[in-house]
């Protein structure tokens, strides 16, 4: 009788610690999923932040000066190359090019961020997926033409990088 009542214990015991081995790594899931879930709601939070939507803003009001181009682009009636040619064209003769310059470099370094913590796992990569993708292959088409001249003007590598990075994981997932 002894024998099975200690025989009883020990499984009891060893379904306790089966539990706990099971919980603590249940735990420790749950804990980094709402850490890359926090992660990632804190960076769509500072995408609205004044610093990014001013810059975001600063650059959009680069289009005020071409209203005709914009149209034509907003329609998808050019070609990537004339686009470029069209950049290459204005961008470098600014007289806020500095400005612009600033601005591009500010949205860049956000989606730098964005996309090293895609990249290392500290985000949620749905949760960044969701709200970014739109905004990143917009961007991306928008300003590469920009980035690209940019990148060549200061002898860099491309400068947008992860930028394009993350628009061509957005392009695989959709």
């Amino acid at each position: 009788m002894k024998t099975q009542i200690e025989l009883s214990l020990k499984v009891i015991a060893t379904f306790i610690a089966a539990f706990g081995v099971w919980k603590y790594f249940d735990d420790r899931a749950t804990s980094a999923l709402a850490a890359q879930q926090a992660q990632s709601l804190g960076y769509i939070q500072r995408f609205g932040a004044d610093d990014l939507l001013e810059a975001r803003g600063r650059l959009l009001q680069y289009w005020q000066d071409y209203p005709d181009f914009a149209d034509f682009v907003a329609d998808n009636a050019i070609s990537p190359r004339a686009y470029t040619n069209f950049v290459n064209a204005t961008y470098p003769n600014r007289l806020d090019r500095a400005e612009v310059d600033r601005d591009l470099f500010a949205v860049q370094v956000f989606f730098d961020e964005v996309a090293y913590c895609r990249r290392s796992g500290v985000c949620d990569p749905a949760i960044l997926d969701a709200f970014f993708c739109d905004h990143v292959t917009r961007y991306a088409a928008i300003y590469g033409p920009f980035y690209t001249r940019l990148s060549a003007d200061i002898g860099a590598a491309p400068i947008d990088a992860n930028l394009q990075w993350l628009a061509s994981t957005c392009a695989k997932q959709g």
